[in-house]
């Protein structure tokens, strides 16, 4: 995991180098952020494996992006195949992409339906070049010229709600001064998606680093989280992960939100 400098880490959390030396497939469930993600399969593949969740096996573009949502998605890394992604913070994706991310929630498309032949040229100069340093200068650089001067209502917000993971809608909505309109509308287009969905998202990420950790239950969790109790804490978890936070700690996988797939 690669973590840009500025101004590229205002935007984005880290870069990933994914190179899979064994010998079967690396397959794993990629969890809900409530971020943008960006995944370039190094190759001369045109299309790779992905698929939601529980909804039938399918193609997507090599290189493509995936929307803020509440989705998991099933990965595949094949032996010998490189993968590099970005890894937007929450909003971060914005100034980059130069649409409303919730046109993208839920979703995944093709980089070429947004960066057009630029995005077409990068996966090539990357995939034609072999060094990890190198190709990740040239990922920087694009990134760099696609970043567009833009006004970002929300940019002071979200930490603050990380720092408080169990913060209801309403809260939110008295802490803005904003009515429920108008915050369902800004979460829509710099985030990606409502803010109830947002929180609830987020909630889980921040359940995922208290069971990183190990050192507390199910219930202090749950408590901890905002959750009703460990009962709604456990439905949740499992609604969004499809699994129980108890076993969450064999499932996990070495790639950050990611679940390793039980073959």
């Amino acid at each position: 995991m690669y973590r840009p400098g500025p101004p590229l880490c205002d935007y984005i959390d880290y870069i990933g180098y994914w190179q899979h030396g064994g010998d079967v497939p690396h397959r794993s469930t990629a969890l809900p952020r409530g971020a943008v993600t960006i995944v370039i399969e190094l190759g001369e593949r045109d299309l790779v494996d992905f698929a939601a969740v529980g909804a039938p096996p399918g193609q997507v573009p090599a290189a493509f992006i995936t929307g803020a949502g509440t989705t998991s998605y099933v990965t595949q890394i094949e032996p010998g195949q490189t993968v590099m992604t970005v890894h937007f913070r929450p909003g971060g994706a914005r100034p980059f992409l130069g649409i409303p991310l919730g046109e993208l929630q839920d979703r995944c498309v093709g980089i070429e339906d947004i960066w057009g032949t630029a995005a077409r040229t990068l996966r090539e100069s990357l995939t034609g070049t072999s060094s990890a340093a190198d190709r990740i200068t040239l990922l920087e650089g694009f990134l760099l010229g696609c970043i567009r001067v833009h006004d970002d209502p929300l940019r002071g917000l979200l930490p603050l709600l990380d720092a408080e993971p169990s913060i209801t809608v309403s809260e939110v909505a008295a802490l803005t001064e904003l009515s429920p309109k108008r915050l369902a509308s800004l979460f829509s287009s710099q985030v990606g998606l409502g803010p109830k969905p947002y929180l609830r998202v987020r909630r889980l990420q921040a359940a995922l680093r208290h069971l990183d950790v190990g050192t507390q239950r199910g219930a202090q969790i749950a408590a901890d989280l905002g959750y009703c109790d460990q009962a709604h804490f456990v439905r949740d978890f499992r609604a969004l992960t499809a699994i129980t936070p108890s076993q969450y700690p064999s499932r996990r996988s070495s790639l950050p939100s990611h679940l390793d797939l039980v073959t």
